[in-house]
């Protein structure tokens, strides 16, 4: 009885505001606004990093990008310490949701906001806490994202303490995310110029970006479309606090390269609710930053020098490239033609052109053209398989489009061995999470060649090679149509003596 109650009292709200979550807008010029982030470092490290990639990479981000119009209003968290929860699910998971099926109409995004409510009241730190007055860990709430899913703000009213049932829940696992990653970790002291690189690179992506954001007393002033610190902020070190937002876009033209974020206090505040923020006023605010995936419409195959807009998914496309240590190409050879070997098994390989000699010190770079799980094995004629990417553990194999990771590092190099031979580079590209153990486990069980191998221990998760065009004039493929499976592999054979 009291939670029917309860969203009868919520409804009647709904109806007051025309919003699902609009409270009363403050009065006052500069007014004091709710926040709610707990930073917990530990939680916070605990969510795998994204891959770092190259300079390059970043030289070529577009000058601009806005997905604005994927948002919904602007919503209002009103006195409640709920800013974590309306940042991830009432705008982030909203957005998401809007581009995967193609919703640009305010009405209809509107109409489909998820509930800040369902993510609050369960990761809410202290309770009772009648007024809900106390924050929530942004790590708790992507975490629950993906293993739960996300209510509807139509089932789940916005409401301090509202309850949530079964039926709640199991609305929710319609709606999960599919993964997320941090941009960077703060102890690691990132520098300012590469908080604002990953927030750009994620954004052309198509991804809006979930961050923690240090709030200034002057950030709290109503009336303003652009914030910048002001003289007096740093010395009113009690009135700082942690406030999740989401940033929706950026302009290198604006304000000497700025960043659009919607924030949560109402269309009253800022823009309409949104603000831009310069870069250089940005980077020293933002401390946290983490990229979620939800899923994607029905993908697109990729064509050279063709631009689609970020949040057009493409069929797994890439590309891989050898230099020296000084730079030099290292061109390669299409050794398989139509998918089959002499032998007849499934294989599509490349050979570098010429062998070279132990101890040749060289790097490799592996280009994702679509968003893609990315994973890379070396092994020799003994058959030992090892895996060199991701780099540790706590790395996300989940890598963006349209971008290049080099390995060991742009700057590093690795070493062919002293034992003449052939060694073997093998990408695997996926739409899906693969368990590295468990493959390299599954190959190692096997016998034959390493293309014998990755066949059986994947079986129907590969693409058929029908479906794949492959390069000939470097080491590179693109699925041309959408099929069953959702892995391709590239390998490569590198001959030293």
């Amino acid at each position: 009885m009291f939670r029917r109650s309860q969203i009868l009292f919520a409804l009647c709200t709904l109806i007051v505001c025309n919003l699902p979550c609009q409270a009363q807008e403050p009065a006052m010029e500069d007014t004091r606004y709710a926040t709610g982030m707990v930073f917990n470092e530990q939680t916070y490290r605990s969510i795998p990093y994204k891959a770092p990639v190259t300079e390059e990479t970043y030289a070529n981000l577009p000058p601009s990008i806005s997905l604005e119009k994927y948002c919904p209003t602007p919503g209002n968290q009103g006195p409640h310490g709920t800013c974590t929860a309306f940042a991830s699910a009432y705008h982030m998971r909203t957005m998401l949701y809007a581009m995967e099926h193609g919703l640009t109409s305010k009405a209809q995004i509107n109409a489909n906001i998820f509930s800040p409510s369902f993510i609050y009241e369960q990761i809410r730190l202290v309770t009772p806490d009648p007024n809900c007055k106390e924050g929530t860990d942004i790590a708790q709430a992507l975490q629950l994202m993906l293993t739960v899913g996300a209510a509807k703000i139509k089932d789940v009213p916005y409401q301090c303490s509202i309850g949530i049932d079964s039926d709640d829940m199991l609305k929710a696992t319609e709606f999960p995310l599919i993964d997320y990653q941090v941009l960077f970790y703060v102890n690691n002291k990132p520098d300012d110029r590469f908080k604002v690189l990953s927030i750009k690179k994620a954004l052309s992506e198509g991804s809006p970006v979930l961050i923690g954001f240090t709030v200034y007393p002057s950030f709290h002033r109503r009336g303003h479309s652009v914030w910048t610190r002001q003289p007096g902020d740093l010395e009113a070190s009690d009135s700082h606090g942690a406030h999740a937002m989401a940033v929706v876009g950026y302009d290198d033209n604006i304000h000497g390269g700025a960043f659009r974020i919607i924030n949560s206090w109402g269309t009253g505040w800022g823009d309409d609710g949104y603000i831009w923020v310069p870069y250089e006023h940005f980077a020293p605010a933002c401390f946290a930053a983490i990229q979620a995936y939800g899923k994607q419409p029905k993908a697109q195959p990729y064509q050279k020098n063709v631009n689609r807009p970020p949040e057009i998914p493409l069929l797994l496309a890439g590309s891989v490239a050898f230099q020296e240590r000084d730079g030099t190409p290292m061109p390669a050879i299409k050794i398989v033609e139509d998918g089959k070997s002499a032998s007849g098994s499934r294989y599509q390989g490349y050979r570098l052109a010429r062998a070279y000699q132990s101890g040749t010190r060289f790097r490799f770079f592996v280009t994702t053209n679509s968003r893609a799980y990315l994973y890379a094995f070396a092994t020799d004629l003994t058959g030992k398989i090892t895996k060199i990417l991701p780099f540790d553990d706590n790395m996300s194999p989940m890598i963006g489009r349209n971008s290049t990771i080099a390995f060991p590092s742009e700057r590093k190099v690795v070493r062919m061995d002293n034992e003449p031979g052939t060694d073997y580079l093998l990408m695997l590209y996926s739409d899906e999470p693969l368990s590295v153990s468990s493959l390299i486990e599954a190959m190692e069980s096997e016998t034959g060649t390493l293309s014998v191998k990755v066949s059986k221990a994947l079986g129907s998760r590969l693409i058929d090679q029908k479906y794949i065009q492959y390069d000939s004039d470097g080491i590179g493929f693109a699925v041309q149509e959408n099929t069953k499976g959702h892995v391709v592999p590239l390998m490569v054979e590198i001959v030293h003596d």
